[in-house]
């Protein structure tokens, strides 16, 4: 019975870590830190905008090793609060899909503009789905430096693939049919930045 109990607990956790994103935790930043990341904005800036807007999307499988494959993803995502588009540029992707992951940095880094950054990508038949869950510092008031946290999440339009016969290690190259994708808030909330010395 205690092995039973114990599995059943197993199952719900991980059905509810791929359902949703891993808690952030905080931590203080530095004033320097602070001004250098955050942008010219307050929680009224949020108040009118449902959502970001998807501007860029390539997903690639490209050839290492041998013949094993890996997937990885550019994206840009505009936020319209701030004006940042946060482009994310060749980052692994899971092959799995359907699980939040933390996002890695590719063949540039993660843009300086976001505190932290999560993914969520499914790409079958049956679902097609991207999500983001983005942190970052808005410093409308600076002696009250604002962090945000936002999760969204879209339905994808369908893909056009190009083989493109391993062209500079590229196998195959995905995009979307259409050019934008709105990404509406599933959730959005702010807290003070804790500030440190």
């Amino acid at each position: 019975m205690v092995l039973l109990t114990s599995f059943l607990a197993g199952m719900l956790l991980t059905s509810q870590a791929a359902a949703s994103p891993t808690p952030f935790s905080s931590e203080v930043l530095p004033v320097a830190t602070l001004q250098a990341r955050s942008s010219n904005c307050s929680a009224a800036t949020f108040t009118n905008i449902t959502g970001f807007v998807l501007t860029e999307y390539l997903i690639d499988t490209i050839q290492v090793a041998g013949n094993q494959t890996k997937t990885v993803g550019t994206f840009g995502v505009w936020n319209p609060g701030t004006g940042d588009t946060y482009r994310l540029h060749r980052i692994p992707i899971s092959a799995g899909g359907g699980t939040w992951s933390v996002c890695q940095a590719g063949e540039t880094p993660i843009p300086s503009t976001l505190e932290r950054c999560q993914i969520l990508l499914e790409r079958s038949e049956r679902s097609r789905r991207l999500g983001f869950r983005l942190n970052w510092l808005c410093s409308g008031d600076p002696s009250k430096p604002l962090l945000f946290d936002a999760t969204v999440i879209a339905n994808l339009p369908f893909e056009v693939c190009i083989d493109r016969e391993g062209e500079n290690g590229v196998l195959l190259s995905c995009e979307m049919s259409q050019t934008e994708v709105d990404l509406p808030f599933a959730n959005i909330s702010w807290e003070e930045a804790p500030v440190g010395n």
